[in-house]
């Protein structure tokens, strides 16, 4: 498979959690990044400030649909 193929099958299988809306890594929902076309990533990502939910342990999951 070359490089553009697996980027696009990448971004299928990241297509098929964003249309479901939760993350399978912790089962948060997804939301989109708006500071680039195409992000999406889990509401835990980040530090305690910016997570859903604080009191939950962050999560890394996070991907593109464009």
């Amino acid at each position: 498979m070359e490089r553009e193929e697996r980027i696009e099958h990448a971004k299928e299988i990241f297509r098929g959690h964003v249309s479901r809306g939760i993350c399978p890594t912790c089962g948060g929902r997804l939301k989109r990044n708006l500071s680039m076309t195409g992000w999406w990533q889990c509401e835990q990502l980040g530090a305690e400030g910016f997570r859903k939910d604080p009191t939950r342990p962050s999560c890394n999951f996070q991907g593109f649909t464009e």
